[in-house]
Parts: structure tokens; sequence; C-alpha cells
């Protein structure tokens, strides 16, 4: 099924079905303000286990936390050192993954696997209406066929994951901008991936 939704004012009452969909264990496509992503209540472990089984992926990679604002990320890690913050806070929301030590309260399924954690805090209306709704983050990994090749189409994506996907919540085409991924988990930050977004601010990191 896939629910046509405008991206610059979603309409609340067609995502609470997405809402509905994830608060009993299902998995969506939805998009973000970089590539469409695969998505599930970060308190749901059958709906992790699904998305690690659709995408083949091992469970030692990690799955993201997409998160309304810095406030709800700060569960998921053990912390982020005050110089850090301040910039993290100012670029945020926006099209960046940062790399945290991860916390206690990293869902089961990562939690033995994973001693960091992909934070997102996306600048997307229908992502952060659809975590509004929910009250919680999502679990989330990006989708694509092979390195480098995003699907950004949502008929294309509803095609390729027939069966395996409960809604596909189209926002309409993409460019093909994953996020730039920046790890913060370390004594100095270190940039894994340009993306989307200048990242012209890790000189301000690496200043701190």
């Amino acid at each position: 099924m896939r629910l046509q939704v405008d991206p610059h004012d979603p309409e609340h009452w067609l995502l609470s079905q997405a809402v509905k969909v994830l608060q009993n264990d299902g998995v969506l496509a939805l998009p973000t303000d970089t590539v469409y992503g695969v998505a599930c209540d970060v308190r749901s472990e059958a709906g992790a286990e699904r998305i690690y089984a659709m995408k083949g992926m091992d469970k030692k990679k990690m799955l993201s936390i997409l998160c309304s604002d810095l406030g709800m990320a700060a569960t998921y890690v053990t912390g982020i050192p005050n110089n850090w913050f301040r910039i993290l806070k100012r670029e945020l929301p926006g099209p960046y993954t940062f790399i945290l030590p991860a916390s206690k309260e990293l869902p089961r399924v990562m939690l033995k696997q994973r001693k960091t954690v992909g934070i997102r805090v996306p600048d997307c209306p229908i992502t952060q209406e659809i975590i509004r709704q929910l009250g919680r983050p999502l679990l989330t990994t990006s989708i694509r066929l092979a390195e480098g090749q995003w699907i950004n189409d949502p008929e294309e994506i509803e095609a390729e994951y027939r069966g395996q996907l409960d809604l596909v919540v189209d926002g309409g085409l993409l460019l093909p901008e994953p996020s730039t991924v920046i790890d913060l988990s370390g004594r100095r930050p270190e940039l894994i991936r340009m993306g989307k977004g200048q990242g012209a601010f890790l000189e301000d990191l690496s200043e701190e």
C-alpha cells in the first residue's frame, strides 16, 4: 500500500495510518531530508528483525535512530560533550548522521552488537510528524539496491519490496543524496561519508 502525502504540509490524519502501522510492529518506507528509508518503532524488536531480514543486513551493521530533536536522542546515547552539543544543536535538524556512544536504552536487537549508534534528526515535515504522533524515535536504514544505488521513487520502492513492507509513505521523488556521516564516538571527530550538507562545521568540531 502506498500513502501519498504532501511533502511540505503533510496531512496529519493521513500520517496517523503510518503511526498505526508502526504501533503494530509494522515496517514502512518513508522520506527523509536525504533519501528514503525503511523504518519501524524503536521499541519494536520484531520490526527491527524484519528490517535486518529484508535488507539482508548483518546485525553487526548499524541501524540509525530517527529523532525529532537532540532531547529525544539523549535517551539512546551516553552523553554528548557540551562543546559538540552546541554545534549539533546549531546544525540540526539537518542532513547528518552522527555516530555517538550508545546507552543501555538501545533496543535489545542492537544492544549486544553495538557500542555506538547513529543519530539522525531529519529536516523533513513528514518524518517529524510521524515521530511526533508516535511519541518515540524510529529505527531506520536507507533504501538502496547496492552501494550508491539509491531508490528514491516511491513507486519503485513499492514494487521492489512488495510483500515486505506494510506501507510506503509517498512524499514524492527525492534526489539521491545520502546524509553526511560524522563519527563523534572517539576523541576526535571523523568524517565517515560526505553526503548532503556542507559539513563545514567539522572544522569547528576539530577546534573545540
